[in-house]
């Protein structure tokens, strides 16, 4: 059922136009940087945008220009990932599955406080997802909490039904689409 669901909201996100997709994206970014967890945030952990997801170079932009830690994922076996600190993009190289990861070792953990921002492929009202279906986020969810997890969607990406979930599966704190914070 997940993978069918996975299946159908990824072309749904992918049918969303370029430019549409684009201003979608510079409103999540808007959103997110005027919210109250960037501005006191130290660290912005987040996923560095690849296809048709949220674009999120602009809020990795504004948190070096902000002068914030900056930390994004790099996968390893065994469904693990570690998040390691970047000062620019020049600090990336395309990795597994063709996402652009860090080059550096500085590893960093999230803290309260610190704002994590997650993909996916589809959301609901309660605030779980689906994911790509390598478990990476719940893995890394489990092992490391404390923190706020928001979720950056289309709102082409959300189900008003409830998804189905696991047990392994983590909700979400909050999901910002290009309509405001997810009630």
């Amino acid at each position: 059922m997940k993978k069918k669901l996975r299946k159908e909201a990824l072309a749904k996100r992918k049918e969303i136009p370029t430019e549409e997709r684009a201003e979608k994206s510079r409103r999540i970014t808007e959103h997110i940087l005027q919210s109250e967890a960037y501005q006191r945030a130290e660290t912005v952990f987040s996923f560095v945008s690849m296809d048709a997801e949220v674009e999120t170079d602009e809020i990795l932009r504004q948190a070096w220009k902000d002068r914030k830690t900056v930390a994004v994922p790099k996968t390893k076996p065994d469904r693990e990932m570690i998040f390691l600190k970047i000062g620019s993009f020049a600090d990336l190289k395309e990795g597994r599955f063709g996402v652009r990861e860090p080059l550096g070792e500085e590893e960093r953990v999230p803290k309260k406080g610190d704002l994590f921002l997650v993909p996916g492929a589809l959301f609901d009202r309660n605030k779980n997802r689906i994911g790509y279906g390598g478990g990476y986020y719940d893995t890394y969810f489990e092992k490391h909490q404390g923190y706020r997890k928001i979720g950056l969607a289309f709102s082409e990406q959300i189900s008003e039904t409830a998804i189905p979930t696991e047990e392994t599966d983590i909700p979400l704190d909050d999901i910002v689409t290009e309509n405001g914070w997810e009630e």
